[in-house]
């Protein structure tokens, strides 16, 4: 049984409960206009941006601490490594090592640090913070973006990453005509990913079945039940589960609407009418603009942009912000 499914029969079951009975008595179009205005003017092909042409960042600042180690399955790395990192090092060294990389200025080799802990299945907001303020730094803007969005998808009260990402929307070379008028997509995702889908299924669960106990204590026992308070707990434990129901639901659909979204990690790519090499491109996608994927076929994916325009393009163009390793879409 779903959480609407609960939800719906806990409302009916509270007004149940909140009703006198007698001792006995039960109860029953693909568009061809250009999706993207080139910040650059269109007799000059989009190049990948360099770090002296990306806006200036606020110095970075990153967390040194050690971090949770969670052991996960190997995972192919997300970018390639800039210098080679001594397999005998621990999740621990590498991280300070990174760190230390990070403080003396050699991006590179902070940068494979941290990729290295992704691959040994670290999962951390901090270490995808860190790792994204590294490659922002380097000019590698679409992986810098897939990371903070990773950062923000494992904690979404990260100040820190969203001001990075924000900063790296400001650069991006995409500017999509009708962003703004997205349905309210992505202010619905920020509104309902905090919520706290596990501890509210968990009340769900423990209030609804309370609350059906308390039931079966009235047609067992109806003198204890008319004696005490029990008829008051057993509607406010419905209560109560028909708003964990409400959260779990919220949850899930932030969770359903996390594992489509995905980030333009190729300086630039053609954007298809099918999923073949040989398909009309219309328009282009740039490193860093953030996308829902609808479907995956032929080594391509079907991508929607915010203003309702798609296309299909390499699958080695985009990636999932929730990895496999995570439990996301292949």
């Amino acid at each position: 049984m779903n959480a609407r499914s609960l939800c719906a029969l806990a409302v009916c079951t509270l007004v149940w409960t909140a009703t006198p009975r007698a001792r006995g008595q039960t109860g029953a179009p693909p568009s061809t206009q250009p999706a993207t205005q080139p910040s650059t003017p269109p007799s000059t092909p989009p190049s990948t941006p360099s770090a002296n042409d990306a806006t200036p960042a606020p110095a970075p600042q990153i967390n040194t601490a050690p971090i949770p180690i969670a052991p996960a399955t190997q995972a192919p790395a997300t970018g390639p490594r800039v210098r080679s990192i001594s397999p005998d090092l621990s999740p621990e060294a590498l991280f300070q090592e990174a760190s230390n990389a990070f403080l003396s200025g050699d991006l590179a080799r902070a940068a494979a640090a941290y990729g290295a802990l992704t691959e040994e299945g670290v999962v951390s907001a901090e270490l995808e913070t860190n790792l994204g303020t590294a490659l922002l730094r380097q000019g590698r803007r679409g992986l810098a973006a897939l990371h903070f969005e990773r950062a923000l998808y494992l904690s979404p009260g990260d100040d820190e990453a969203r001001a990075d990402l924000t900063e790296v929307r400001r650069g991006n070379v995409d500017r999509l005509e009708g962003e703004a008028e997205d349905g309210g997509g992505e202010t619905l995702y920020r509104f309902l990913s905090p919520l706290p889908g596990t501890v509210s299924s968990i009340v769900l669960l423990a209030a609804f079945g309370l609350g059906w106990i308390l039931v079966l204590i009235r047609q067992l026992a109806p003198a204890l039940w008319t004696r005490g308070s029990l008829g008051q707990i057993a509607l406010g434990a419905f209560v109560v589960a028909a708003l964990a129901g409400l959260v779990t639901m919220g949850a899930a659909t932030a969770h359903r609407m996390a594992l489509r979204r995905a980030v333009v990690i190729a300086a630039s790519a053609p954007a298809r009418e099918g999923p073949a090499a040989r398909s009309a491109s219309p328009f282009e996608v740039h490193e860093g603009t953030l996308v829902r994927v609808d479907d995956t076929l032929n080594g391509f994916r079907r991508i929607k942009l915010a203003n309702g325009l798609t296309g299909w393009v390499s699958s080695e163009a985009v990636e999932l912000v929730v990895p496999p390793r995570w439990g996301g879409a292949q």
